[in-house]
């Protein structure tokens, strides 16, 4: 009999994970919260590593015919000065390409239920894994939906609906059976939960639902995010003048700024800068040019040249809490739902592609469990390891202020030889497949 999963989230993890699963013959269904599969962020850079997890999952070659392939071109101060060399060598290049692009070559007219809530999830302990879901539940990137969820954090669910149900059965003036009453509020709370609710069996629940994962606060409660300190804008525009033939990163006090050519003749950038937590501008194209306003002419230039549409900001977090195991019996998570990570050394995307393709090649040659176990083996130790040096490398850029700090990171770049960089990054973000090892 084939073998089912439901997988949680229709990002970059979740459909990587459906093809992967399907190719190891599992049906699948894929739910995502939101109205529609949406494309959050702006681009991607595909490195090696991601580019052989892609080969796995099948369509490593249609990412290389709309991607921009292109080499670092270096790293820069904020005013334009050459603070380290570009890479010369051609494993170093990367593909990059816009986050929807990526998504639509990953999707291929794959059904996506969409406006699917997870809202708790079981493990297989006590009987088949499953997924609550919430009917009508609000679209969870609207405006008012952050309110919505403290709103049914701070209540305990049924209380507040009782109550209200039971004014709505007051008779009047008529006497109150105030027995009938309580009976009559219980049973239309019951109903009204089940007609919300409804709860999902699979063989396998894959939690790739991002940072803020429901399956992984319902199976993984003591795992806490936190605040970097950090902030980021992100834009896409059309390539300009002086846009750059490859990856550029420019350091400054406090922030950093980059930009890489993606498809469409277009231009990807990403400012990072310290900044106070839930930090909001009314104008957010203004506020990322006055964070910039002071850093080098093509800086400048690319902000300006951005369409107020394709400007989005996003306060950046990361798991604190180091996960001892991705998976509980018949649950496992992936990308950002186990190990979210700082963009610091670009990395969240190409591991959330090689947890995809690990998963799929463990399920394909194990019983379920022993894959997922093996599947902890495997990816535990190097995602935790890219984290930890995301994390502590953005000290030496959005948490770096002092002129004298800056001063000297800056003298440690122009110190390091590009080549021994390039070595050192071959080296970290080479991976071999479960399959390549047999």
């Amino acid at each position: 009999m084939t073998q089912t999963a439901i997988i949680v989230g229709a990002g970059l993890g979740g459909l990587a994970a459906a093809r992967a699963l399907e190719s190891a013959g599992w049906h699948v269904r894929v739910l995502e919260a939101a109205p529609e599969v949406r494309a959050m962020g702006a681009g991607i850079s595909i490195t090696s590593n991601g580019l052989e997890a892609l080969d796995e999952l099948g369509v490593g070659d249609a990412v290389r015919e709309r991607a921009v392939k292109a080499r670092p071109e270096g790293v820069f101060t904020d005013q334009g000065s050459r603070l380290q060399q570009g890479f010369a060598h051609e494993s170093s290049a990367v593909h990059a390409i816009h986050r929807g692009t990526l998504l639509e070559i990953l999707r291929d007219g794959r059904e996506v239920e969409t406006g699917m809530r997870v809202v708790g999830a079981a493990d297989g302990s006590s009987g088949r894994p499953s997924v609550t879901i919430e009917h009508g539940a609000a679209d969870p990137d609207s405006r008012d939906a952050r309110a919505e969820r403290q709103a049914r954090a701070d209540r305990s669910l049924g209380i507040k609906v009782g109550r209200r149900l039971q004014r709505a059965l007051e008779p009047g003036d008529e006497p109150i059976d105030r027995r009938a009453e309580r009976r009559a509020t219980k049973r239309q709370v019951r109903s009204a939960a089940e007609s919300r609710f409804e709860t999902l069996e699979a063989d396998l629940i894959v939690g790739a639902d991002g940072i803020d994962s429901a399956v992984r606060k319902a199976l993984w409660p003591k795992a806490a995010t936190d605040y970097s300190g950090a902030t980021c804008w992100y834009g896409v525009l059309q390539a300009e003048s002086d846009s750059p033939s490859g990856a550029r990163q420019y350091l400054g006090r406090g922030a950093e700024f980059g930009m890489v050519p993606i498809d469409g003749g277009r231009v990807y950038w990403w400012g990072m800068a310290h900044a106070r937590m839930g930090r909001r501008a009314p104008d957010e194209l203004e506020a990322a040019r006055e964070r910039f306003d002071t850093w080098a002419p093509e800086v400048r230039d690319h902000i300006a040249a951005t369409p107020q549409a394709s400007i989005t900001r996003r306060d950046l977090h990361w798991l604190a809490t180091p996960l001892k195991s991705f998976h509980r019996p018949g649950v496992v998570l992936l990308g950002d739902a186990a190990h979210a990570m700082l963009p610091t050394l670009g990395q969240g995307g190409n591991l959330t592609l090689e947890d995809a393709a690990t998963l799929g090649i463990l399920l394909a040659d194990h019983p379920l469990e022993q894959a997922l176990r093996a599947y902890d083996s495997e990816r535990i130790r190097r995602t935790d390891r890219f984290k930890q040096l995301s994390h502590r490398l953005a000290h030496t850029t959005t948490e770096t202020r002092s002129p004298v700090l800056v001063a000297a990171r800056n003298g440690a770049y122009n110190l390091m030889p590009a080549m021994l960089a390039e070595i050192a990054g071959d080296w970290m973000l080479h991976w071999r497949s479960p399959r390549a090892k047999r």
